[in-house]
Formats: C-alpha cells, structure tokens, sequence
C-alpha cells in the first residue's frame, strides 16, 4: 500500500539557478519548480530523491 507524500523546498537565501532547478527536474517530471521553490506530491508511488539528502546538500551551500 502507498502512502501520501508532500514535499515543499523553498529557497529562502538566494534563488535557484537553471542548474539547481535542472537537478530537482532529474528527481521529478511532474514537481512543480520554480526560482524560489520545489514541490511535489506522490499519491501511489515514493520520491526518487531522499528529502534529508536534499536537504543536507541545500544547507550545505
């Protein structure tokens, strides 16, 4: 059985730059991404990416 999930970066410090934006594209064909923001649901499947790698590697920045 699938669960719900929701996931919802936002960039708070500086905008995402085309290759930023590329990346969370390669984790996702149907996340909504913008400039400032990542997001995306999954109603029957799970994420590509790992939420607290993505993170991790947001901060790290």
């Amino acid at each position: 059985m699938s669960e719900y999930q929701y996931y919802e970066f936002l960039a708070i410090d500086r905008p995402l730059d085309d290759a930023e934006q590329a990346e969370g594209r390669s984790l996702s064909t149907r996340a909504r991404i913008t400039a400032t923001s990542f997001v995306n649901e999954y109603h029957w499947g799970d994420s590509k990416g790992n939420p607290n790698r993505l993170m991790e590697r947001a901060l790290s920045t």
